[in-house]
């Protein structure tokens, strides 16, 4: 019984060395890139947060609607097609979809 437990602990202890050496020493977030440092002093750099989509409550008084455009009405979300969608209320009528998508 010693012998088992001596081999499981020699074992387990192996194993956390090799664990320990597959470990990286420092991360880099992976949405970060490497910072250019130039000679200039003056140099700046732009830093941007990314692009989501979002999409507002459909407005019936709002004439303003342009292709790709998001809104929700009744709970759901409905992106705009075209220009036609300002005459349109999506998901309300017949012809509705030929100015909204339901997403």
């Amino acid at each position: 019984m010693k012998k088992k437990g001596k081999i499981l602990r020699i074992a387990i202890l192996a194993f956390m060395v090799i664990s320990l050496s597959l470990t990286t020493s420092h991360t880099l977030a992976y949405w970060a890139e490497p910072i250019i440092v130039t000679e200039s002093i003056e140099s700046s750099e732009t830093i941007t947060a990314g692009d989501w989509e979002q999409a507002f409550p459909y407005d019936s008084n709002y004439n303003d609607y342009e292709a790709g455009d998001l809104v929700t009405y009744n709970g759901r979300t409905y992106r705009a097609l075209s220009g036609l969608a300002n005459s349109l209320t999506p998901g309300s009528g017949w012809f509705w979809w030929l100015g909204w998508s339901r997403l």
